[in-house]
């Protein structure tokens, strides 16, 4: 039995779709006999931060950590359905004294992958780093990201774009594509019986996911057709001043979040950035036509005319014009969502898991 130890940045109880993704391989891993360990730290560093602000932030640190460990806030049960044998572990910080022993350690994000590299008694073949976007945001800086690709750790890609940046950085790597699970999603409304006024969204408040573009291009395509009904998701509280013909669902749970996909007849992606982004394939699965972004972290999954319509980042004129030729033109809708949905369902989890175990070099 091998021991294998995910290190994530911070606790899981509200939906992050890398988190999504860890947990996924963890459930498999714990049926496939694996003992199975997630750690997440209360405080982790900040680059370049000033000894005094470490030092508050230690202190209220501190409070955290005992207001999560007492009220076991920490858990991802309230929106994911892990594995019993799977064990959660809340510690201080990834420091290697906090983290159980282990035959594998898996770095899960950017802050990560700098603690894991600080593990002197392990060994690097039992260090691995799933690289699941390019993470030069908050207080990281694109010199922070090259230089964790450079650590000593096993590398593993979610998508080609960042497969091509790990490279030419003259590091080699793994690639291994998310896979989907089909029984969470399904599509349980034809293409033709869909109101195709109705378009869904992703909204985060990063600036980096294009909610403001989205916004425009739906506010474009509503002056043309005042039916326009507008399904809004995420995790964080309403927007304040949104319209009232968005209708908003926060942390949406599993019959709800399927009803909003399969509602809706097109999804709107308008992300400047994404590692691998689960909203489109996860859109797909429930019928909806995309329109999206030329960004790596979608076209993965979505090919230009083919399973989604794809533009430019930062033009909402252009993804307005392409929800309105959706809306006019019921079979290029219908032939883009049947297309999606076929596609996507080459994206499995059981090819994943398969590649992910072989490369951590554990047996089925």
């Amino acid at each position: 039995m091998k021991r294998i130890v995910f290190l994530l940045p911070f606790e899981g109880r509200v939906p992050v779709g890398g988190f999504k993704v860890v947990y996924e391989y963890a459930n498999r891993l714990a049926e496939n006999e694996s003992e199975v360990h997630i750690v997440y730290p209360v405080f982790n560093f900040v680059f370049r931060e000033k000894a005094l602000h470490r030092f508050l932030r230690r202190c209220k640190g501190l409070f955290r950590y005992i207001f999560l460990k007492i009220g076991g806030l920490y858990h991802c049960d309230t929106w994911f359905s892990l594995n019993g044998k799977v064990r959660e572990h809340l510690v201080w910080s990834l420091d290697e004294k906090h983290v159980p022993r282990s035959d594998i350690y898996i770095a899960t994000a950017l802050k990560t992958s700098f603690y894991l590299a600080e593990y002197r008694s392990i060994p690097s073949a039992r260090k691995y780093y799933l690289i699941q976007g390019y993470e030069n945001w908050g207080d990281a800086t694109h010199e922070e990201v090259i230089a964790s690709y450079h650590f000593p750790l096993n590398k593993i890609v979610i998508v080609e774009w960042l497969e091509k940046v790990v490279r030419e950085c003259g590091e080699d790597c793994t690639l291994i594509h998310n896979g989907f699970d089909f029984n969470y999603f399904s599509k349980n409304v034809a293409c033709g019986n869909k109101d195709k006024f109705c378009v869904t969204m992703l909204y985060h408040t990063s600036a980096g996911k294009g909610c403001r573009d989205g916004f425009e291009a739906l506010d474009i395509v509503k002056g043309k057709y005042p039916q326009l009904k507008v399904n809004l998701f995420g995790v964080s509280p309403r927007p304040e001043n949104l319209p009232q013909w968005y209708h908003y669902y926060q942390q949406p749970d599993r019959q709800t979040h399927n009803r909003i996909y399969n509602e809706a007849a097109v999804f709107l992606a308008p992300s400047h950035s994404e590692g691998f982004s689960l909203t489109p394939p996860e859109a797909m699965q429930c019928g909806c036509a995309v329109v999206c972004t030329d960004i790596g972290g979608y076209t993965v999954v979505c090919k230009d005319n083919r399973t989604a319509l794809v533009c430019p980042v930062q033009r909402p004129d252009l993804l307005a014009e392409k929800i309105i030729y959706l809306i006019e033109n019921d079979d290029e809708r219908c032939r883009i969502a049947e297309n999606g949905y076929r596609y996507i369902r080459e994206f499995t989890w059981e090819r994943a898991y398969a590649k992910f175990i072989g490369t951590l070099n554990i047996d089925k």
